[in-house]
């Protein structure tokens, strides 16, 4: 009777206006299938959805041990991989400057920042006279300034980079009048802090003149800041001027003066010098040191 019921209303949807002969067919039926006996079993029926999970069953016993696998292969690449993979990772952060090909401040894997210049790390800048270098030992050490203006990289940070390698030293100078000079140097090192970070420098090339290994030679000297004398003059060089020369590897004073005072002053041996190119006292306008390690 149910299904009679629901074939009705479905019809009912469709076509309402049938509704009084739906009624009279389903009673027509119902009527027959009273008179031909009620107690007579019907055709079975398709079978229905199957009804909600029962609770899961208790563990099982355990099953036998299988047999043992095959040793597998091998990694591919082995070590060559993991070498490619460094490589590629300097790609991407470059161990030192050496390891990369930009001009510009550069993070390298260490997480330590440095100014790039193609291969070649900048450990001095001077061009405006933004940053006071008449600083203290400490701070020669340890570094300061800006890394893109003026700075100092580091007497410590130098000394890593060089110790125990070849590197080049490379001077760029300008005068107030933009005219360029250089002086390289094949051969750059650095001590360490108990030997007052002593200076090895030669094998001078360029244009500027030879102002470390020069007259009054800076090779073997170790570094002079306001608050700590090394050079061989009778007072500290960088204190003498005035104003104050910076800290450098004097040795008896101002034949190369790239961390003096910013300026152009006549007759002020206190400003940026590089006696072998200038001469006397004629300041500078703009240096750059770098050195590249191989």
């Amino acid at each position: 009777m149910k299904a009679y019921n629901l074939l009705l209303g479905l019809i009912l949807l469709v076509q309402p206006g049938k509704l009084q002969r739906c009624r009279e067919i389903t009673s027509r039926v119902c009527d027959e299938n009273s008179s031909n006996g009620a107690s007579q079993k019907g055709e079975k029926g398709e079978i229905g959805a199957s009804g909600k999970a029962g609770p899961p069953g208790s563990k099982g016993s355990k099953g036998e041990l299988g047999e043992r696998g095959g040793i597998g292969e091998s990694c591919a690449l082995g070590s060559l991989g993991t070498e490619i993979l460094n490589k590629f990772a300097e790609l991407i952060v470059p161990t030192s400057c050496l390891t990369s090909s930009v001009y510009g401040r550069q993070t390298l894997r260490s997480g330590e920042e440095v100014f790039c210049d193609g291969g070649w790390t900048i450990i001095q800048r001077r061009n405006d006279g933004s940053v006071d270098f008449q600083q203290t030992w400490d701070q020669y050490v340890s570094g300061f300034g800006n890394l893109d203006g003026e700075f100092w990289w580091g007497l410590e940070k130098i000394h890593q980079l060089t110790n125990g390698r070849g590197c080049r030293l490379r001077v760029d100078l300008w005068d107030f009048d933009d005219d360029h000079r250089f002086a390289s140097y094949s051969d750059f090192s650095v001590e360490g802090e108990n030997d007052s970070y002593r200076l090895h420098v030669d094998g001078y090339s360029g244009t500027a003149g030879n102002g470390l290994t020069g007259g009054h030679s800076q090779n073997g000297m170790g570094f002079t800041a306001i608050d700590r004398d090394n050079d061989q003059f009778g007072s500290n060089c960088a204190s003498r001027f005035g104003r104050g020369s910076g800290g450098w590897w004097f040795n008896n004073c101002l034949h190369a003066s790239p961390n003096a005072v910013w300026g152009r002053s006549e007759g002020d041996w206190a400003n940026i010098l590089w006696y072998e190119w200038k001469g006397k006292n004629e300041a500078l306008k703009a240096t750059t040191l770098k050195l590249r390690c191989d």
